[in-house]
């Protein structure tokens, strides 16, 4: 089965930002064209832990660090490598399906995240061992 795959990238986010304070917002009908379905938020992870640990066979996510900072490492489905840092709510990572990610968190680090689709288990991809057998079939 050979899968469509796209690399995740770095997007900005635009917003308002002056004495008072800062104002940013999501408007991409681009990367998202039926909107957001779905929206989470991690907060609390002790440093250095790391969350997500899966893929998506579908589902499309953009992970903005709300607060403090975010290593996120991603293994590609074609064989890539790639680790992207996030810190503000001024930029974004777009993580298309069929991507691996490990997040770890700075201590103050509040994760929100985007989806283009609603809430679905059999999406996820959890085992990394499974996961390297779809990048040696590709």
């Amino acid at each position: 089965m050979k899968l469509e795959y796209q690399t995740p990238r770095y997007i900005e986010i635009p917003g308002n930002i002056n004495d008072s304070g800062s104002v940013h917002f999501w408007e991409n009908p681009l990367l998202f064209p039926k909107g957001i379905l779905r929206c989470f938020w991690i907060s609390g992870v002790k440093s250095g832990e790391s969350r997500g640990n899966h893929a998506h066979w579908e589902e499309s996510q953009v992970i903005v660090a709300v607060s403090g900072r975010l290593e996120i490492s991603v293994d590609g489905v074609e064989g890539s490598k790639a680790v992207f840092t996030l810190e503000g709510p001024g930029s974004g990572l777009f993580v298309p399906p069929l991507n691996w990610v490990s997040i770890r968190f700075s201590s103050d680090a509040v994760l929100l995240g985007l989806a283009d689709r609603a809430f679905s288990e059999k999406d996820f991809i959890r085992d990394k061992d499974y996961f390297g057998s779809l990048q040696e079939g590709n």
